[in-house]
Parts: structure tokens; sequence; C-alpha cells
């Protein structure tokens, strides 16, 4: 075959995945063995195999060139990491605020020492009180371990070779099998984990319009880390020359080469910043003879000030009309519900596609019952159960995979559902003096739906004016 010949056939795959290379997180063009990594969380899983994804050195991956062709494990990868990276990012901007909840609640002016102070993450009907202020800080901390039962910290995923229909009519010395060339059945399985840890600091500040309606404010401040490492191995089922390999030498410090069909790859970074703030307005509806029991609704409106490439918030606005009841004494009673309507996000679309699109942030139901207690005039104790619905949000199952010899690899399947997460928070609040209020609180998740937390604290403080 004359160079010409070759040159005419290698030339447009080249410059096909050069294109495909740039997809990837757009944050930066990407051009060649040139590319850089993104700083954005949301490109840390896509792009653990360096800028341009799990394709060749010439174009900002891992992997030798071979003969004849480009390497192109690039779009199953994506295709397969995709709806993790979707999941993470949105259920990281769905992570519970402590409530702009005031322990002591005022009538007439009147401070009502016969009622307990209140729960930590749910809300009670029973507003502030007219002309009243209160102010709040807490500390959350969350490292997610599962996501929809699949353990982040060990879990298979196998990405196949893409389809290349033209080659064996126009190289005739390919080894073929159905029209397709045999290296097409190779195969790059992984073994993978996840680190993914949140500390927040929530800002939260409540006045009394009157004594039936108050105002609320929360700005989450937001400490994402995240870190992804993946041990592949390459499974060739053609012999040389076109067997596909990890390069040997490469500038990559984020690349261990162990052999030429055996390489870890790690990404990871931080960010911290403004999440998306909250504004509430609550107002009592309704009151009983005795103003024990009350219904309250209310509208919480969410604002993307929160970074979506980083993690920092939902990249898009959130609006959520809500109910309470509650019973106002020494063991108070309470159940809520509500639904947030989202719009579109970068978060549940696609950043690896050029440009980037957007789809709509999975709405929310949620709900909650509980009660708190008064146990002693300076120390109240709550407990809930919190539970939250994604309404058709990604999620991913284990799986196996068979491949060209029949042996099986573990990997994983995406699917879209409804993702009923159940909590169970128990808190306590001590009150040192006057209307100063030291919260602690664990939460605790139930099930292994969505994205799974270990057991996580809260720690703050509040002071009623």
């Amino acid at each position: 075959m004359s160079r010409l010949r070759v040159l005419t056939i290698l030339l447009p795959l080249t410059l096909s995945a050069a294109a495909l290379a740039q997809g990837p997180c757009p944050t930066q063009e990407i051009l060649g063995s040139a590319a850089m990594r993104s700083s954005d969380l949301v490109c840390i899983v896509p792009q653990v195999y360096g800028a341009g994804g799990l394709v060749g050195i010439d174009n900002g991956g891992p992997l030798t060139a071979t003969k004849f062709h480009e390497v192109h494990f690039q779009a199953s990868s994506i295709n397969s990491f995709g709806p993790i990276n979707a999941e993470i990012g949105v259920q990281l901007s769905q992570v519970p605020l402590a409530s702009p909840v005031s322990g002591f609640i005022f009538a007439n002016g009147v401070m009502q020492e016969a009622t307990s102070f209140g729960p930590v993450l749910a809300d009670r009907a029973e507003t502030l009180g007219k002309r009243r202020i209160f102010v709040g800080a807490s500390y959350e901390y969350f490292d997610f371990d599962k996501a929809d039962g699949v353990n982040l910290k060990s879990f298979g995923a196998v990405f196949t070779h893409e389809e290349e229909p033209t080659i064996c009519a126009t190289i005739p010395s390919t080894p073929c099998l159905n029209g397709e060339p045999i290296y097409t059945n190779d195969i790059i399985a992984t073994q993978n984990r996840i680190d993914v840890k949140v500390h927040q600091v929530t800002l939260v500040g409540t006045y009394g319009l009157s004594d039936k309606l108050d105002v609320s404010v929360a700005l989450p401040v937001v400490d994402v880390r995240v870190a992804m490492g993946s041990n592949a191995t390459i499974y060739n089922f053609e012999p040389p020359p076109v067997n596909h390999t990890f390069a040997p030498i490469t500038t990559n410090p984020r690349e261990t080469y162990i052999s030429p069909f055996n390489a870890i790859l790690t990404n990871s970074d931080s960010a911290l910043g403004l999440g998306d703030l909250r504004l509430r307005s609550k107002y009592v509806a309704w009151r009983d003879a005795k103003e024990k029991s009350a219904v309250a609704v209310g509208l919480d409106l969410r604002l993307p000030t929160g970074d979506a490439y980083k993690f920092l918030g939902s990249g898009t606005w959130g609006l959520r009309p809500f109910v309470i009841y509650s019973y106002s004494a020494r063991v108070s009673p309470h159940a809520s519900a509500g639904f947030e309507g989202n719009g579109n996000s970068i978060l549940a679309g696609n950043v690896t596609s050029q440009p980037v699109t957007k789809a709509h942030l999975p709405d929310v139901f949620t709900y909650s019952a509980g009660a708190d207690a008064s146990v002693l005039r300076w120390l109240g104790l709550s407990a809930d159960y919190i539970g939250t619905s994604l309404l058709n949000a990604s999620r991913i199952e284990t799986s196996t995979f068979t491949d060209f010899i029949g042996n099986n690899h573990q990997n994983i399947n995406t699917f879209v559902s409804t993702v009923n997460q159940a909590n169970i928070s128990a808190g306590a609040k001590v009150r040192p003096i006057a209307r100063l209020l030291i919260t602690g609180n664990v939460l605790f998740r139930l099930n292994d739906a969505g994205l799974h937390f270990k057991p996580s604290p809260l720690i703050g403080v509040s002071y009623t004016f």
C-alpha cells in the first residue's frame, strides 16, 4: 500500500479522534498532546485518564498510537463514568442545610418558655415573632462512600473499543470478523475508587415581619474535595502490531506505568467557595384556639450562586413550596412536606460535549416527621425521619461484562429512576446562657439509594435577639 494511500486512510481517523478529544470538560481547547486537565471538580472523573480521555498520547491520553487506527476507548469511558459524575454533582447540590429555626418563640413580644428548642434539620410551623432576629452558624461534614449500593471505594468498569466499519474494506490485510477488525473486541477493564468529601459551614438569619410571618436567608460556604484512582488493564485479542498498550514514557505525574498492559491513573482537586443562596418565607396559616397546634405554609427559593463546575452549587434555580404542622409544648411533634421544582443545569447534562449541554435537574419531593423535647430548661433533644425523593435521576448498578473469549469482568450499568432516600436525624441543643444555643446533631442514612454518606456530624451555635 502506498504511503499516500495510508495517509488518506489515517488522516480522517486522526482528525476524528482529535475532535472527540475536545469533548471532555470544555473549559479549554484541547490540542493534541499539549492538552491540560481542567481544575474544575466536575472534570475529575471524566479526565482521570488525562485531558483527552482514554486515547493515545498524541491526543492527551495515556495509550500509545496503534497501527492503521487511533485508539478509540474514549466514548465508552465517558458513557460509563458520565452518569456517576452526574449523580455526584446532582446529589451534592442537595446536601441538607441546618434549618433557620430559632430555638425560641415569641408571641406578642413575650418568649414562650413552655416550648422545646425546636428541630435541627427539620422545621416547625411556629414563626419567630414580630421584629425578632435569629442568627446562627453551623458546620457539617459529609463523607460519601456509595452510589446506589455500589461501593465507590472499589468498583469495576469495562471500556469497549469503538466500531471501525471502514477498516476491513480499505485495508484488506486487517484480521476481521463479521466486517469488523478483531481489535475492536479489545477492552480495558478497570478497578476504581472515588472519594468525595464535603465540609460545609452554613450562615443563617431569620427576621420576624409579624407574629405570623418571618423571612429567612441561608448561605453555605462549601469545601468540596474529590479524588479518583483507576487501575486499568488492557485485554488485547489480536496479535501485534495492532496491540493497544500504555505509553512507557509519560510526562503525566498522575500516571503510574506498570507494564504495557497495566497502569494506574489518578486525578484529584478541591474547591472552596459560596454555595447556593436560599431565601425562605414562612406564614402561620392556621392556629387552634389554645395556640398549641399550628399549620404553616412557606416558599423556599434557591439561587444558583454556587459554582456548579466546582460542585459548589446546583447550577440552576429551585423553587420549593412547603407545608408544616407542629404542636407547641415541651414535647413538640412536627411534620412537613414540600416539592422543589428545578431548572436546567450542567450537573444533569453532559460536561463532555462541545459545547456543554444542560438537562433538567431532578425535581425533589421532601418530607419529614419527628419530635423535639425540652428535657431541662437548658437542654433539648430532637429526632426526625427525613425522606428525600429525587425524580428521574441518574443511577448506577453493578453488572458483569463477558469479553471476546468468554472471561467475565466487573462492570457498571446506568439507568434513570426515582431515588428514594431515607435518613434519621438525632440531635441536642444546649442553652448555656440567655437565648444562646449550642447545637449538636448526627444525620444517618438508612438506605443505599443515591449518593450514600457515612454518619454526618453537625455542630452549630445560634442566638435570638
